[in-house]
């Protein structure tokens, strides 16, 4: 049997850019490291805790780049994800 691996394009909004570049650099490796995960593995990668949310414009999803830190993403294609939101809780 032969894994086929996808890799995704992540496209942030100007909103996320600005977030994330008002953040410390401690923190904006985390999540620089969870995206660098999220391309090149996709959503379904276990450590990334992956939720879908149903709204009326579509499914928005939120996955971890650590247990206080999450960001908001939705397709835009098949191989395309728009990261839309960033948060820490």
């Amino acid at each position: 049997m032969q894994i086929q691996t996808i890799k995704f394009r992540l496209v942030f909004t100007d909103k996320v850019q600005k977030q994330l570049d008002d953040l410390s650099s401690k923190d904006r490796k985390q999540y620089d490291k969870a995206f660098e995960c999220f391309a090149n593995n996709g959503p379904s990668y276990r450590s990334l805790r992956t939720h879908r949310y149903r709204c009326k414009d579509g499914d928005i999803w939120s996955s971890s780049a650590s247990m206080a830190k999450r960001f908001y993403w939705r397709y835009m294609g098949e191989q395309s994800i728009e990261v839309t939101n960033i948060d820490s809780h």
